[in-house]
């Protein structure tokens, strides 16, 4: 199944990001779950990194909550809401 993991960033911990930025790479190389999308989302008409967005696949919900919540941004507070959800992919123009 596909899931999506949408965050949104901490507005208090406006230096976290970067700072757990390799760490956080880490995680995703050793993904748990098949990573088949992420990177930040931005502010509009900014490059200013407000959040994350993660297509993953995975046999569970479970499996993605876990993954998502050893994630180093989860953990050292980057993210302030995590939501994840089941994602049916319906068009894929690559």
């Amino acid at each position: 199944m596909h899931f999506v993991i949408y965050c949104q960033d901490d507005p208090a911990t406006p230096n976290a990001r970067e700072e757990n930025y390799p760490a956080h790479r880490a995680h995703l190389a050793a993904a748990t779950v098949k990573l088949l999308v992420a990177g930040p989302y931005t502010e509009v008409n900014s490059d200013k990194k407000i959040g994350s967005m993660l297509v993953v696949e995975a046999d569970s919900i479970e499996a993605v909550r876990d993954f998502a919540q050893r994630d180093p941004f989860f953990v050292n507070r980057v993210w302030n809401n995590v939501q994840i959800h089941p994602y049916i992919k319906s068009t894929d123009n690559r």
